[in-house]
C-alpha cells in the first residue's frame, strides 16, 4: 500500500485492501443529507468493498444497528438532539468494541479529549480537501482490521478454552505458560498446578529422551511434530495420547494433545482447531509482545515486536527494557517506575514515545503486567506495544488547528496552570501587553496589572480555581507603559490526568467604559436641564404676572406692555432652550469630519471681516457634521462677542481631541464652571444659552468640554475624548 507525501494512502488503495478482505458495511450517521451523501460516494465509487448506510441522527443510528449489523460507525459531532459523544456512549453499552470514527467539523482540545475518555476509535475533522475522505478511508479500514483481529483473538481463545483438545503453551525452556481446562483433565490435574512447572513432568522416566532427541529438535527444522507419546497422569498411571506440537516465531510451543483411549476428535475437527488456532497466533501479531524477568530483561517476544521495533531477535534478547525507551525518559526511570507500578497493581498503562531499532521514535499504548506463578512467586512481566502514531498524529493536527484558531481571535486567550503560572497564550495577548510570547511565559500574571488592581486580580484566579469560574475587570499596563482596561472571564479545566488548569479569555472594556462616561455625562447634563428650565421660566412668568395684577388693579397701560415683554422673555427662553435641547439630540449620523474644512465653512457664514482665524494642524474626527458647525458657530459668536471683531481665533489638535482659542479677555477661573450653564451670561444683553449649546452638542457626542486660559491671553476651550481618525 503506497504512501502518499501526505503519510496516508490514497482512496482506491484504501478500498482496494478493504476489498481483499472482503465488504465493509460503515454506518454513517449525520444531520446533513447533503454531506452525508458526499462520504458515501467517495468511500464507495471505487467499487463494492465499503458499502455505506445512512442515518441523519443518532436515534436512527441505533434502529440502523438494531436492523442488522455493521463493521464501523461514523458519526458527526453536532446534531439535533443526541451529540456524537452522547451517541457514542449509546453504542458503548450495546456494542463496546464496535470501531466508532467521530468525523466532526467542530473540533476543539475539549472535545477531543472528551471524545477520546468515551472509548472513540478514532476522532477525525471533516473541514478541508477532499483528502480529508482519503484518511477517513483508510482509518476506517484499520480500526476495521484491528476489530477483526480482535475479534478472531477472542474467538480463538474461546475456542481454545472450550476446545475438547488438551491446549498447553510451553516457553523455550518447557516451562508451562498456560494450559486450557482440557489439557488439565486429561492428565488429572488442575491447572495453577501445572503452570510454571517443567514439561517432563508429564513423561515417564524412559521417555524422557524421546523429547530431546526426537520431538524438540523436529520442531526448529520442521516447525513442527507429530506422534503418540506415553505421559503420566496425577495419580501415576500411564496415558497413551496423540500429540503434536508447533513452533512459533516468538520460541513458544504450542501443544495440542487428546485421550487416543476415547476424547480423540476426527481429523476434521482437529484441523480446524489448529486453523483457528494459527489465525489466533496470526492476530496477535498485530502488537508487539515481549516478555521480561523480574529485573526487566527481554526473555522473548512475538514476530509482532519485531516487525514494530526493529530489533532482530539475537539484538534484543536479554537486553533491558528501557532500550526502548528514549535516552532522557530512561535516564529519568519511567521504564523502572511502570515495572514497579505494574508489579504493585497488578497492571500499569503508559502512553508515549517509544524507540526502534533505527533510532526512529513512534508514539505507543503499552500495557504491562505483572506475572505469579501458583505460589505468588513473581515470575517477571508481560508488556504489550501498539503503534498510536496516527492516534498521536491525528490530536496534534487537531491541537495544532485549536492553536491557530486561537491566534485569530480578537480576545486575549491565556491558560494558567495550578500555581497560578502563564502556560499559553494566543497571538492577541502578544500584540496587546507588546510583550514577546516568550516574556509572556515568563511573567508572574500578576505583573502584568496596574498595582492597585493586583490584589483582586490575586484574588480572581484564586477564585476560578476554587469554585470553577470568575469574572473580574482590570487594568492592563502594557509593556510601553500604557494602561487598557479589560473585562476577563475565567474557568477552570482539569485533563486526564487530574492537573488543573484555568482557561480565561479578556475583552478589552474601552469603548463601553468611554460609553458609561457619555452617558453619564449626558444624565447629569439633562438634569442639570430640568433645573435651569424651573429656575429661569420661573423669573418673567412672576414678572408677567405681578404686572398684570397690576394693571387690573390701577387700570394702568404700561403694566401690561411690562407684562408682554416679561411674556416675551418667557417665549425667547423656551426657543433657546428647545434649540439647546434639540441639537443635543440631533446627532444622528457619525462620519468623518475634516477639522479645518469645517471650522472655515462656519467662519465664512459669520460676520467675521475683521477677524483672523488660525488652523494649526489638519486632522479628521468621528462627528455628525452639522453638530459640529453648529458647536463652532457658537463658540466663534462667543469670541466675537466678548472680545470683539478684531479678534484672533486659533483651532489646533489635542492628543485625544481639539481646542479653540482666542486673545480676548479670557474666562475668570472662578466662573469656568458656570459659563456652561444655561442662561449664565456675563453680558448684560447674553442670552447665556451659547455655551450651554455647546456643552449639550458636546456631550451629545460623547465628548467632555472644558475651558482654561489660553497662550494669546484669552480663553481656550478643549474638547476630549473625541474619536481621532488621522
Amino acid at each position: 500500500m503506497a504512501i502518499t507525501d501526505a503519510g496516508t494512502v490514497t482512496l482506491r488503495e484504501a478500498v482496494t485492501t478493504l476489498r481483499d478482505r472482503g465488504v465493509v458495511t460503515v454506518l454513517h450517521v449525520d444531520d446533513e443529507p447533503a454531506f452525508a451523501d458526499m462520504v458515501s460516494v467517495y468511500l464507495e465509487r471505487e467499487g463494492d468493498a465499503i458499502e455505506v448506510r445512512t442515518a441523519h441522527s443518532a436515534a436512527e443510528g441505533l434502529e440502523c444497528l438494531a436492523d442488522a449489523p455493521v463493521d464501523c460507525i461514523v458519526s458527526d459531532y453536532e446534531m439535533p438532539g443526541t451529540d456524537g459523544l452522547e451517541f457514542l456512549e449509546a453504542v458503548r453499552e450495546a456494542y463496546p468494541d464496535l470501531p466508532f470514527i467521530l468525523f466532526t467539523g467542530k473540533g476543539n482540545e475539549e472535545i477531543a479529549s472528551e471524545a477520546i475518555s468515551a472509548g472513540v476509535t478514532d476522532y477525525l475533522q471533516k473541514n478541508g480537501s477532499i483528502e480529508k475522505y482519503t484518511v477517513l478511508a483508510n482509518r476506517i479500514e484499520n480500526a476495521v482490521r484491528r476489530y477483526r483481529a480482535e475479534i478472531e483473538v477472542e474467538h480463538a481463545f474461546r475456542a481454545i478454552e472450550t476446545a475438547r483438545e488438551g491446549i498447553s503453551f510451553l516457553d523455550e525452556e518447557g516451562t508451562f505458560l498456560y494450559v486450557n481446562d482440557a489439557y488439565a483433565d486429561i492428565y488429572g490435574y488442575d491447572r495453577e498446578a501445572l503452570l510454571g512447572e517443567h514439561w517432563e513432568m508429564l513423561y515417564p522416566d524412559d521417555h524422557v529422551e524421546q523429547v530431546y532427541e526426537e520431538i524438540l529438535p523436529a520442531i526448529p527444522q520442521e516447525g513442527r511434530w507429530a506422534g503418540e507419546s506415553i505421559h503420566i497422569t496425577a495419580d501415576g498411571s500411564r496415558l497413551l495420547v496423540d500429540h503434536v506440537l508447533a513452533g512459533t516465531d516468538e520460541g513458544t510451543i504450542i501443544c495440542l494433545v487428546e485421550d487416543s483411549t476415547g476424547r480423540k476428535e476426527t481429523e476434521q475437527a482437529l484441523a480446524y482447531e489448529r486453523k483457528r488456532f494459527r489465525r489466533f497466533v496470526d492476530a496477535v501479531e498485530e502488537y508487539a509482545i515481549f516478555a521480561l524477568d523480574p529485573e526487566g530483561f527481554v526473555t522473548s517476544w512475538n514476530s509482532g515486536a519485531k516487525r514494530l521495533n526493529g530489533y532482530d531477535r539475537a539484538a534484543i534478547l536479554g537486553e533491558h527494557v528501557s532500550t526502548f525507551y528514549p535516552d532522557e525518559s530512561a535516564t529519568a526511570g519511567v521504564p523502572e517506575d511502570l515495572l514497579a507500578e505494574a508489579l504493585a497493581e497488578g497492571s500499569a498503562e503508559d502512553t508515549g514515545w517509544r524507540v526502534r531499532a533505527d533510532g526512529s521514535e513512534f508514539w505507543a499504548d503499552v500495557t504491562i503486567t505483572a506475572v505469579f506463578d501458583e505460589d505468588g512467586t513473581h515470575r517477571g512481566f508481560l508488556q504489550v506495544i501498539r503503534d498510536a502514531s496516527e492516534q498521536k498524529a491525528a490530536i496534534e493536527q487537531e491541537r495544532a488547528f485549536l492553536e491557530e484558531a486561537l491566534d485569530v481571535l480578537e480576545d486575549v486567550f491565556y491558560v494558567l496552570d495550578g500555581d497560578g503560572e502563564i502556560v499559553r497564550v494566543a497571538q492577541q495577548a502578544v500584540d496587546v501587553t507588546g510583550y514577546s510570547r516568550e516574556e509572556l511565559l515568563g511573567m508572574e500574571p500578576l505583573e502584568l496589572f496596574a498595582p492597585e488592581d493586583r490584589a483582586s486580580v490575586r484574588a480572581d484566579i484564586e477564585d476560578a480555581l476554587a469554585t470553577g469560574s470568575a469574572t473580574i475587570e482590570a487594568r492592563i499596563v502594557t509593556a510601553d507603559g500604557r494602561t487598557i482596561p479589560y473585562e476577563f472571564r475565567k474557568r477552570r479545566l482539569i485533563d486526564d490526568s487530574g492537573e488543573v488548569y484555568v482557561a480565561g479569555v479578556g475583552r478589552d472594556v474601552s469603548e463601553r467604559e468611554r460609553r458609561e462616561r457619555q452617558l453619564q455625562r449626558q444624565l447629569d447634563q439633562f438634569e442639570h436641564f430640568g433645573s435651569v428650565v424651573s429656575h429661569d421660566l420661573r423669573t418673567p412668568l412672576q414678572t408677567a404676572r405681578g404686572r398684570l395684577e397690576l394693571a387690573v388693579t390701577t387700570g394702568e397701560q404700561e403694566h401690561l406692555d411690562d407684562a408682554v415683554t416679561a411674556l416675551d422673555r418667557m417665549d425667547e427662553l423656551i426657543e433657546h432652550l428647545s434649540t439647546v435641547m434639540r441639537e443635543g439630540e440631533l446627532i444622528t449620523e457619525i462620519e468623518a469630519v475634516d477639522l479645518g474644512s469645517c471650522f472655515h465653512a462656519v467662519c465664512g457664514a459669520l460676520e467675521t471681516a475683521g477677524a483672523t482665524i488660525e488652523i494649526e494642524d489638519e486632522v479628521t474626527v468621528g462627528a455628525d457634521a452639522d453638530a459640529l458647525k453648529r458647536l463652532f458657530e457658537n463658540l466663534c459668536k462667543n469670541a466675537l462677542e466678548h472680545a470683539g471683531s478684531e479678534v484672533t481665533i486659533r483651532v489646533g489638535v489635542l492628543p485625544d481631541g481639539f481646542f479653540v482659542a482666542d486673545d480676548g479677555p479670557g474666562v475668570p477661573a472662578d466662573e469656568r464652571e458656570r459659563i456652561f450653564e444655561a442662561g449664565y451670561s456675563t453680558k448684560d444683553a447674553g442670552s447665556g444659552f451659547g455655551l450651554a449649546s455647546v456643552r449639550q452638542l458636546a456631550v451629545a457626542h460623547g465628548w467632555d468640554i472644558s475651558v482654561t486660559d489660553s497662550d494669546m491671553g484669552g480663553a481656550r476651550f478643549e474638547i476630549t475624548d473625541v474619536d481621532m481618525l488621522n
